[in-house]
């Protein structure tokens, strides 16, 4: 729960005393005693603290092991509070992260993990009627429902649990590409880490990421040539549109053993759509949406709206998942979806925003990637021998061989 806070690269900077005491009593249960001692309300002390070593404070106090979640998320709000922090939600646009919304997401989170559904409720209720300041209106944080509470919450924007995938061609050709994926991952297998270990609730569930802050890691599309000659063409899906948070498009390979569970949890935005493709290992796991259940089939994409609430049940017994994840821009997002914001976290100035030349500059990105690849594709095929060649090219073949889309290969 505590690496739901936005601020936990701060996490190991010092603490003012008071929020040490104020986390260690929470976690007993005792923090209205330790405010007392320490001469006020949790608020009131909250509210001295500079801006950052209050955000630091509640991300400290979500951290503490065994905590009480909802004593927990109330402090949190408490820091929501913070006049600097409210002071935001007139400075900034939708289209930004701002320090109230993403506090009420962080506690509001907590409590959904906790399923403590009606504080969760509550609280949802009382994040929609804050407002920047006294003479300000309500309604600055304009989250629909419950179900999705992202960090960034664009207008406009429809929403959908579930999406169909034919939105997005590319994806019935991961699907048919489905075993030459699963080759492309076996081989480097050694390249999984351990993902999010805030949100594994039970068991093991590793990552690596291809595709992360709008760059490829193109030292492992040398390992996954297929998976990458397919998804190079179509990453960043609207080249022409600013990310509105960092990681807006990724591509992540998931592998889970059986017994695992990823807790609930929303993404940083309404603007951004998961397909998700299980490759092997599918029966018996689940995908859970904003309360409805989707089982998932092996070689079949199932999509979604990363801002609900979800997560994913790997029953016992049925050997490892993988699974490849493909984030992407919502169909609706354009330029005028964001007016009148003029910024996004990524794009300090809409007005010196260039679309032409990031269109130029994605095109000379991309032909360099599809030429280091090229370049990988020798390297690959004479350390594995016959056995890279001997499924794609005929024993008649005289003339070389030549793989085309749907062979996973690359055309020179």
């Amino acid at each position: 729960v505590a690496a739901l806070s936005p601020f936990r690269s701060t996490a190991q900077e010092a603490l003012p005393p008071p929020c040490s005491a104020l986390a260690a009593a929470i976690s007993a249960g005792h923090e209205a005693a330790a405010a007392e001692r320490l001469g006020g309300s949790a608020r009131d002390l909250l509210a001295a603290m500079p801006l950052g070593a209050a955000v630091r404070c509640a991300e400290a106090v979500l951290a503490q092991p065994g905590a009480d979640l909802v004593r927990a998320a109330l402090l949190v709000e408490q820091v929501a509070h913070h006049e600097d922090c409210l002071a935001e939600l007139g400075t900034k646009s939708e289209a930004q992260t701002r320090c109230t919304q993403k506090l009420y997401k962080m506690a509001i989170h907590a409590l959904v993990v906790a399923r403590e559904t009606a504080a969760a409720r509550a609280m949802f209720e009382r994040a929609r009627g804050v407002s920047a300041g006294p003479n300000s209106p309500k309604g600055a944080i304009a989250w629909a429902s419950m179900d999705e509470v992202p960090t960034v919450w664009l207008s406009g924007l429809r929403s959908r649990k579930v999406w169909d995938c034919g939105n997005w061609p590319f994806v019935r050709r991961l699907e048919d590409a489905t075993q030459l994926i699963l080759q492309d991952i076996d081989s480097a297998a050694s390249r999984f880490q351990t993902a999010y270990p805030y949100l594994t609730r039970e068991g093991a569930w590793q990552d690596m990421f291809l595709y992360q802050g709008d760059d490829w890691d193109l030292s492992l599309c040398e390992m996954l040539p297929s998976t990458c000659r397919l998804l190079l063409p179509e990453l960043p899906t609207k080249p022409g549109i600013p990310f509105a948070t960092a990681n807006h498009e990724e591509v992540v390979i998931f592998r889970s053993q059986p017994g695992a569970y990823v807790g609930d949890h929303c993404g940083a935005s309404n603007a951004v759509v998961n397909l998700h493709l299980t490759l092997r290992g599918a029966r018996g796991t689940t995908l859970h949406v904003a309360g409805e259940e989707f089982p998932l089939q092996d070689g079949k994409a199932f999509c979604f709206q990363d801002s609900f609430f979800h997560a994913v049940e790997h029953g016992e017994g049925n050997g490892e998942r993988i699974s490849l994840v493909v984030r992407v821009m919502h169909p609706d997002l354009t330029m005028e979806t964001y007016r009148p914001s003029t910024s996004t976290d990524v794009v300090r100035d809409f007005g010196a925003w260039d679309p032409a030349k990031v269109l130029e500059t994605e095109l000379v990105r991309l032909r360099k990637a599809f030429r280091q690849l090229a370049g990988a594709v020798p390297r690959m095929s004479s350390a594995s021998g016959a056995e890279a060649s001997a499924g794609n090219c005929s024993a008649t073949d005289t003339g070389g061989c030549r793989m085309g889309a749907r062979g996973g290969g690359l055309v020179a």
